[in-house]
């Protein structure tokens, strides 16, 4: 009887818990986009405590509150917001890593945002994609004037600039699965920091130093390269949307990497930390250079030289 009273006052305190935040995130502009990365935290840390039927009643009472606190729209971002909180939960609990725990919280997020995307165009009849699309078009139409003012109306300026939109028309697949991927990773990181400091027992990632990709990765990246050189596959069709989608995610893979060796070289050369914040700008700005030490860091083990190195200088 006390377990079930303890169950019941510590589920309300989350259930509250949930609703400030919420609230804070829908009313408080700048304090929301901080909050809102803590919204799943009470139904992870009630689940960390108790069982999983339980955690799912207490989930969806957030659900009748978040009815009340915004109203009828807000409740698919908590229904997303609260299975979010689950999942994270339930992989802690049950002892998984941390990198099954950002898998798991990136498939969710996934999962249940392209739910969302089919039950607006369904129900609703709002395409976001659409509405994206239309806003491309929009912003092509504009810089050709631009351009044309300038009197740089060339054809094969209009073709440049249509062909460069038609490409971020084309990756938007892609570009939608790195944000839901970036979100989940911005996701676990404060609620695992938290309940850490509350005294649960929560996997940690191995240092970003130490970041290895497998060697198939650049095995695939160069056949997708080569595929692409030979085939010159035309803009719009499905074997070019793919194709275009694939590179640029094992571009953003092979940019970490790169991102890793560069401070993987500063931490050995025991440099100051604000060098790694420049090293970073450096690397956004010259990302196609950072590709290629990512892929060459692969390929031939660089850190194994810079090792190397390092020891012969002792």
């Amino acid at each position: 009887m006390q377990d079930q009273t303890r169950r019941i006052t510590y589920g309300a305190m989350m259930v509250a818990l949930f609703a400030i935040l919420l609230a804070f995130t829908l009313y408080v502009p700048l304090l929301g986009t901080l909050t809102l990365l803590l919204i799943p935290l009470p139904v992870t840390l009630y689940r960390l405590r108790y069982d999983r039927a339980s955690t799912l009643l207490v989930a969806a009472c957030t659900w009748l509150l978040t009815l009340l606190i915004g109203g009828l729209l807000s409740i698919p971002s908590a229904i997303i917001l609260s299975i979010v909180g689950f999942v994270i939960g339930d992989a802690v609990k049950t002892g998984k890593s941390k990198l099954y725990v950002f898998m798991a919280t990136g498939l969710t997020l996934l999962i249940s945002l392209s739910v969302l995307y089919l039950g607006s165009v369904w129900f609703f009849k709002i395409n976001p994609i659409d509405q994206l699309l239309q806003q491309f078009e929009t912003i092509q139409k504009e810089a050709l004037v631009m351009l044309s003012g300038m009197g740089e109306s060339t054809k094969d300026v209009e073709r440049l600039v249509a062909e460069a939109f038609t490409y971020y028309q084309t990756i938007v697949p892609s570009l939608f699965i790195l944000s839901v991927f970036i979100a989940a990773y911005l996701f676990i990181m404060p609620i695992l920091a938290v309940a850490a400091r509350l005294g649960f027992t929560v996997p940690k990632f191995s240092s970003f130093l130490m970041m290895r990709l497998p060697f198939a990765t650049v095995v695939v990246y160069m056949a997708l390269l080569l595929i692409s050189i030979l085939s010159q596959p035309e803009q719009g069709t499905t074997f070019y949307l793919m194709e275009a989608n694939a590179i640029l995610i094992f571009r953003f893979l092979f940019f970490l990497q790169g991102l890793s060796l560069l401070y993987y070289a500063l931490q050995k050369m025991k440099l100051p930390v604000i060098v790694n914040v420049l090293a970073t700008l450096l690397a956004m700005f010259l990302s196609p250079f950072t590709v290629m030490l990512g892929v060459l860091d692969i390929a031939i083990n660089i850190r194994a030289w810079i090792d190397k190195d390092r020891e012969r200088r002792r």
